[in-house]
């Protein structure tokens, strides 16, 4: 796949590639050492955090910054034109652009509205809401229509297809399909390349992504290529060894028990507790106790 040229440049210009001094904590629980925010292309300052409940409100500022910022725009027509070359009618009949929340509903809201037609807005607890050209939300089935998927960022592709332990399908494409439409490709602004293409190729589904964070990508806009490509090569062997040097002191901030990021905390926990046992977790322990008044045991759960 080729990066396409546009998106690379404005991901870098809005900030939206940035390069870390640290590693943080991803939302998979797998470390990273940059930055890949693709909802900076809407300039709005992160003012789309005021609308992660009302897929319709989040919408229609997303058209808003459109109007507003000619490059977010620019970005836009670049997925319409993809997304609508996706359909199989040139009429776009019974077909609808689809986004998780939250977001995503900044991309695939406006690209809906750019083809004027109906955008199913996916809520994590399992609601369905129809969003219309005009903005407004209505209530009909979608069992005959045929979805493209839209997504900001692709990774291990969890929250798009997972299955649980009891083997039950969750996610976006699972409550798509289960509402009867058919999905069969989705659009990513920007791919980590780390299995989420692999993931829903298995379920049918083809990832269309526009930048993929790839040895090319790094080589030409990171800051510190060497150290960037070393990490995309072996995340997992990157990360183990920065663990075993440095331990985890930097990422004790994941621990706070009212800042949002325990889920990933937790997910961290699994993925490397191993490699910290021993004096490196008795350092995140202490550091963790210090600043919150509670052992990470306690905060994770005993995870």
């Amino acid at each position: 796949m080729e990066n396409d040229k546009r998106i690379c440049e404005l991901l870098v210009e809005t900030g939206g590639y940035t390069d870390l001094e640290k590693p943080v904590i991803l939302t998979s629980g797998e470390l990273g050492i940059y930055y890949i925010n693709a909802e900076k292309l809407a300039q709005d300052g992160g003012k789309f955090n005021e609308f992660g409940d009302d897929s319709a409100a989040m919408i229609s500022h997303a058209v808003r910054m459109m109007q507003t910022h000619l490059t977010f725009n620019e970005a836009i027509e670049l997925l319409t034109d993809k997304v609508a070359k996706l359909f199989p009618n040139t009429n776009f009949e019974n077909c609808a652009v689809s986004g998780g929340q939250r977001r995503d509903w900044l991309f695939s809201g406006p690209v809906a509205m750019k083809l004027g037609i109906p955008h199913v807005s996916l809520y994590k607890e399992g609601q369905i809401e129809i969003v219309n050209p005009s903005g407004a939300v209505e209530d009909y089935p979608i069992n005959s229509f045929y979805v493209v998927h839209l997504v900001d960022l692709i990774t291990e592709g969890s929250s798009v297809y997972t299955k649980t332990k009891d083997r039950q399908e969750k996610g976006w494409v699972p409550m798509i399909r289960n509402a009867g439409a058919v999905i069969n490709d989705l659009i990513a602004v920007v791919t980590r390349r780390q299995g989420g293409e692999e993931t829903l190729k298995e379920q049918g589904v083809t990832v269309h992504p526009f930048v993929a964070i790839d040895e090319a990508f790094l080589m030409q806009y990171s800051k510190n290529p060497e150290r960037a490509v070393a990490y995309l090569k072996d995340p997992k062997a990157w990360s183990e060894a920065y663990l075993r040097e440095n331990g985890a002191l930097a990422l004790a901030g994941a621990f706070d028990p009212n800042g949002g990021k325990l889920d990933r905390a937790n997910k961290f926990l699994h993925r490397y507790g191993s490699v910290l046992e021993g004096s490196r977790m008795a350092e995140l322990e202490a550091a963790v106790m210090s600043k919150y008044g509670k052992s990470v045991s306690d905060i994770s759960g005993g995870n």
